[in-house]
C-alpha cells in the first residue's frame, strides 16, 4: 500500500514539473489552439497533459501581456517622438553654437 501511494505522489510530481517545463512556444501553441475554436479546450488539455484551469491561466497571461504591448507601444511610440523633436531641436542649436564658434576661431 505504501508504495503504492508513493508511486502515485511520484507519477503527480513528475507530470506538475513537467508542466512547468513546457517551453513559453509550447505554451503559446496552445494557448493559440483553443483561441481559435476548433477543437474544444477540454480535448487540447487532455492531450498535453495540462488542466483547463491551467490552459485558462497561461490563456488570461497571454491576453495581458498582448493587451500591454499594445497599450505600451502606443505610449512608447509617442514618448519617442517626442524625444526625437528635442534631440532634433538640441541639434539645431549645437550646430548654430559651432558655426558661432568656427568664425570666432577664423576671426582670431
Amino acid at each position: 500500500m505504501q508504495s503504492s501511494q508513493q508511486g502515485v505522489k511520484a507519477g503527480a510530481l513528475r507530470l506538475k514539473n513537467a508542466v512547468w517545463s513546457l517551453p513559453t512556444d509550447r505554451k503559446v501553441d496552445l494557448v493559440l489552439e483553443g483561441l481559435r475554436g476548433d477543437r474544444p479546450v477540454v480535448e487540447i488539455c487532455r492531450e498535453a497533459g495540462i488542466s483547463p484551469r491551467r490552459y485558462c491561466q497561461w490563456r488570461d497571461q497571454f491576453i495581458q501581456a498582448g493587451q500591454a504591448g499594445l497599450t505600451y507601444a502606443k505610449l512608447d511610440c509617442h514618448a519617442l517622438e517626442e524625444r526625437v523633436q528635442q534631440l532634433e531641436a538640441e541639434n539645431v542649436g549645437l550646430r548654430r553654437e559651432m558655426r558661432t564658434l568656427q568664425e570666432l576661431c577664423l576671426a582670431d
